[in-house]
């Protein structure tokens, strides 16, 4: 009997080639570990780096990334931690704590404690020839529940949005005082509050919306006939809020609601409910893209486009309730990378398990492959900028950055340093006061290294990154202790990897003994591996004819520069593979891709490959895989 040919590919063909079947990898990939399917390609994801030199100033947790639209048609980058804000500063390549002023006084600090306590921000223009603050007519306005005020900024001086003497055309609400909300949107010509906290009492359903933004100052007063307070006719909670086109899409804790503009300026908003399946249950998992907006219930994920909610995860049903840490479940932040196309949910497995009362995995799903993955990340919250490093050729020496002082150290392409400016980056910040840019060529937490003890437990002692118990790491470029480097970034292969056994933001504990190792002297860094993996759905196209299936033999088309795989093959349910790791690795560097074959010959109910790959610095991409099998015997019972 001839064999059948079932080929998992990225390569799309309105031509029907005999003896193939095509399968699409979005439907025949599971369990994927930090990698992804994009364009029809399985890849493991790349690295994240600092976005800035080093740690905001005060290493509290960050809380919120945003971009700030200025009038003179620029962007400012600003990053909200527990106590400060700050802003990016593109010639030095740092973030800068900006100050506080007013009635606030110098020092002020927001305290917020807890750390489910996220931040909401929108740029809010003052109005024309109006501004206490200076003379720049541009304001970003913030506050969140875990704040004691409603903060405006000015580009230069944080104040308080609520204080008269601050904010001379603020009139409060009817109802009483504001004080803070859980989100703040500028939409419909107005400031729009979102779960207020109004004359000291919590309004769960209520939205608090200004006047009409004009010259006299309407857009601050509150208790203006254009100005109200809707209480949705429900008793769920709002839960998250984003614009949607010409609606803002409310997500609450049971269902969804839209917010849609009216024509009555005293009446300017129509509420209305979306027909539901489940409800949003962390008030900041909400991410809006392609015409949509995901979030993240207790038992579930659903979507909205303003007219229908669904729930979205068919091919990860349980996950929310099974690997998200129930009672933590607030932690739960969403963004998106417009990149690779995909919604990111930062959440926290196990509190018990992993130590502490913060994110330690990411959820990513590509909505034009509708495929879903893990990655292991460490991020509190997500944010978008084009700001970066904008540098001459002069300016790129190790002053600028460490990494930069050789060649064979830096995680920069050469030819590409100093164009990063105008180009969308995806941030994420973390508990730690550090702010990354995600899908970088670079190694996770990379970090040049200026010494190593000679202990029974070697101590890295590195510049500042993020570093954490049981990470797996690699070193390269030392010199000196040559015996302790593990990675040779010219053939992307490693010795034994190396545990942290502890770490500070300056001091890496590893578990390797070197007390016999030549002395350090110079150079070197360190990174933490990436760790892909990914696996079939059980395989056996025969299943319906009640046959088992005979695979003789199994290719792989992957890029010659990716690195390698191991392989191996599970039959039926079982915990061992009967074939384990066996190297698929490329030996040609003439062409862009190479198919490598690997030998099965065997024959189960079902079969399942998994693919790994552990690498500081390599992206492996999988474009297909063709398996070939033929009926086998009766399947058993």
């Amino acid at each position: 009997m001839p064999y059948d040919v079932f080929e998992i590919t990225g390569y799309r063909t309105a031509v029907a080639k005999d003896g193939v079947n095509y399968l699409e990898p979005a439907d025949s990939f599971q369990n994927i570990k930090d990698g992804y399917i994009y364009r029809q390609i399985l890849q493991s994801r790349k690295g994240f780096k600092r976005f800035s030199t080093g740690q905001l100033d005060d290493a509290e947790r960050v809380m919120g990334i945003f971009t700030f639209f200025l009038r003179d048609f620029t962007k400012e980058t600003l990053v909200i931690t527990k106590e400060h804000l700050y802003k990016y500063d593109a010639p030095s390549n740092t973030f800068v704590k900006q100050i506080t002023g007013g009635s606030l006084g110098a020092g002020h600090t927001f305290g917020i404690l807890a750390n489910e306590s996220y931040v909401s921000g929108t740029t809010y223009p003052f109005t024309s020839g109006f501004n206490p603050l200076g003379a720049t007519t541009d304001r970003f306005v913030f506050t969140g529940k875990g704040m004691s005020k409603v903060y405006q900024y000015d580009g230069t001086t944080i104040t308080d949005y609520t204080n008269v003497g601050d904010n001379p055309k603020y009139v409060q609400p009817a109802e009483g005082a504001l004080t803070s909300a859980k989100h703040v949107i500028f939409f419909g010509e107005r400031l729009n509050f979102f779960a207020p906290l109004v004359n000291g009492q919590d309004e769960p359903q209520g939205i608090l919306y200004s006047g009409i933004r004009n010259a006299g100052g309407g857009g601050d007063d509150y208790s203006s006939s254009s100005s109200g307070l809707i209480r949705l006719d429900t008793g769920e909670f709002i839960a998250g809020a984003s614009i949607l086109g010409n609606v803002i899409a409310i997500n609450m804790t049971e269902s969804s609601w839209t917010l849609e503009k009216t024509r009555d300026a005293f009446n300017p908003y129509y509420p209305r409910k979306v027909p539901s399946v489940i409800g949003t249950g962390a008030d900041f998992s909400f991410a809006q893209w392609n015409n949509e907006v995901r979030s993240i219930g207790q038992t579930g994920i659903i979507s909205t486009d303003g007219r229908q909610q669904l729930k979205v995860d068919n091919k990860i049903p349980y996950f929310t309730l099974d690997d998200i840490d129930q009672a933590y479940m607030q932690l739960t932040y969403g963004g998106f990378d417009r990149v690779t196309s995909q919604f990111l949910f930062s959440y926290l497995t196990d509190k018990e398990a992993f130590g502490t009362d913060s994110q330690n995995m990411v959820l990513a799903n590509n909505y034009e492959e509708s495929s879903w993955s893990v990655y292991e990340m460490r991020f509190s919250v997500f944010g978008q900028t084009d700001a970066g490093n904008n540098l001459t050729w002069d300016d790129i020496d190790e002053t600028e950055d460490p990494s930069w002082g050789r060649w064979d150290t830096t995680e920069d392409e050469w030819n590409k340093i100093g164009i990063g400016q105008s180009v969308y980056k995806t941030l994420a910040g973390d508990n730690d006061g550090f702010v990354y840019e995600l899908n970088a060529d670079s190694d996770d937490y990379f970090d040049t290294i200026s010494a190593i003890s000679q202990a029974v437990q070697a101590v890295v002692t590195i510049n500042g990154s993020a570093f954490r118990q049981g990470d797996l790491v690699v070193i390269q470029g030392v010199e000196g202790m040559t015996e302790i480097n593990n990675f040779d970034p010219e053939t992307n292969s490693m010795t034994q990897l190396y545990t942290v056994v502890s770490a500070t933001t300056t001091e890496v504990t590893l578990n390797v003994d070197s007390r016999f190792f030549t002395a350090y002297t110079s150079g070197g860094t360190i990174s933490k591996v990436i760790n892909f993996e990914a696996e079939t759905i059980p395989f056996n196209p025969y299943r319906d004819k009640g046959r088992m299936c005979y695979i003789s033999a199994v290719e792989f088309l992957l890029d010659t520069n990716g690195g390698s795989l191991r392989v191996s093959v599970y039959q039926d349910e079982d915990e061992t593979p009967f074939i384990q790791d066996v190297l698929i690795e490329t030996d040609t560097v003439n062409q862009k891709r190479q198919w490598v074959s690997m030998t099965v010959d065997n024959e189960a109910n079902f079969m399942t490959f998994v693919m790994k790959q552990q690498s500081p610095a390599v992206q492996v991409r999988l474009t297909s895989m063709r398996i070939h099998c033929k009926p086998g015997a009766m399947t058993t019972s």
